[in-house]
């Protein structure tokens, strides 16, 4: 990427300028002092990520983003804020191994050693709530971070400096529930999860989506994020005579789950979560007919192959992207549409301050970014830390996604 040069001199300027100065000019006229991490010209935000060990296939995210703010400082010369100042996004990521105890080591040096404005798209359920008290203990914003846990948006009063982006995965088992009911009300139905938020959250909403038909789960199976294979659950769910599996897994064991169903002969509808949809594609036939929800835009899907957003973000992708980053994986299209979020929110920040981030997170009304799908917005509000409600049904072809019926509502 270009900016690891330029990048560590902007840090300095940056820096020379806050002790130099110390203070900023708000939109009103007056005289703000300005938070760690933030002068006239640069704006520095930090996040951990899972660069190497297990999980690495969620960086994706992280990398899109960082594509999406190089694009921003190049041709845009960065984002101007409500206080009339253009500032350059500084983007500091760290590797956190997918490891909690790892992530609140990096997040103590990006607040205390750093010296970071914010925590931006910080990934993983576990690591973010590892670290989600020492940040609001510290008022720095854990914002629009990796992870689906409704904890993160439903605990606002008791952890108010943390906001994540996505659905969260409540609400997503809730709707792949209800589609269920919808289209096979007779099903039986076998569940696997991972034994984590992610997946705990995820089959509860499924339950509540299932209302009164929860009984026709007829098995079900967990399996942690240290095993090495799932395939013993997977052979126990097959035999309870299932016709229908509920699949809350992500990364290596969702391709597991793909493998070991087409070894075994067995052939249920398959309802997958969206955090495991990553690995998809590269399962080619063995996953046609997998069925997830979605709130982003499928760049392989042929019905976007002539959409201005998605033949510009090919474009940043393409130019601004570290080596190595495909513009149709579905993470770097997250993180891209993610940004797009995070400059509506710095466009409308009216001060140099942390708590004016903070308020302008909490005042997105009706705000669209171009990665997601049609019809879906981005809301928030004073309790209303949730800023996606809403998803559509999608269903793997072999070679793509295709939506089918309309958004469902938040």
């Amino acid at each position: 990427m270009r900016r690891t040069r330029t990048g560590a001199i902007l840090v300095i300027a940056a820096a020379l300028t806050l002790a130099a100065c110390g203070r900023a000019d708000s939109d009103s006229g007056g005289s703000v002092k300005a938070d760690p991490g933030i002068t006239d010209t640069t704006v520095k935000l930090g996040a951990f990520t899972p660069l190497s060990g297990a999980g690495t296939v969620a960086s994706a995210a992280t990398k899109g983003s960082a594509a999406y703010f190089e694009y921003l400082n190049e041709e845009k010369g960065g984002v101007k804020f409500a206080d009339g100042k253009t500032r350059k996004i500084e983007y500091t990521t760290y590797d956190s191994q997918a490891n909690p105890a790892t992530a609140l080591q990096l997040t103590r040096k990006l607040v205390e050693d750093d010296k970071v404005f914010a925590l931006y798209g910080s990934n993983g359920t576990t690591p973010n709530l590892a670290v989600r008290e020492y940040l609001n203990q510290q008022k720095v914003p854990q914002l629009f971070l990796v992870g689906g846990a409704s904890a993160f948006g439903s605990e606002h009063e008791e952890y108010p400096w943390t906001m994540p982006w996505q659905l969260d995965y409540i609400s997503q088992g809730k709707a792949m529930a209800q589609y269920l009911v919808k289209q096979t009300p007779d099903a039986k139905i076998a569940v696997i999860y991972q034994n984590d938020d992610y997946g705990k959250d995820y089959y509860e909403g499924f339950k509540q989506g299932l209302g009164d038909k929860a009984d026709q789960i007829v098995q079900d199976a967990s399996y942690e994020a240290t095993d090495a294979t799932v395939n013993r659950q997977v052979s126990i769910l097959k035999d309870s005579g299932a016709d229908t599996l509920a699949d809350f897994s992500i990364d290596k064991f969702t391709t597991q789950i793909i493998t070991q169903i087409t070894q075994l002969g067995w052939a249920p509808r398959h309802l997958l979560g969206s955090s495991g949809t990553a690995v998809v594609p590269q399962s080619g036939a063995a996953a046609k007919g997998i069925i997830s929800t979605a709130y982003l835009k499928v760049t392989t899907d042929p019905s976007s192959a002539n959409d201005p957003a998605v033949l510009s973000y090919k474009d940043i992708i393409g130019e601004y992207a570290e080596a190595g980053v495909k513009a149709d994986d579905q993470g770097v299209v997250y993180g891209v549409a993610a940004a797009q979020s995070l400059e509506y929110v710095l466009a409308h920040t009216k001060a140099p301050t942390r708590e004016a981030l903070m308020d302008a997170a909490k005042s997105i009304d009706g705000f669209a970014p171009p990665m997601l799908i049609k019809g879906i917005k981005l809301e928030t509000g004073q309790d209303d830390y949730f800023p996606i409600q809403q998803s559509q049904i999608r269903v793997f072809n072999g070679k793509t996604w295709q939506f089918q019926g309309g958004v469902l509502g938040g």
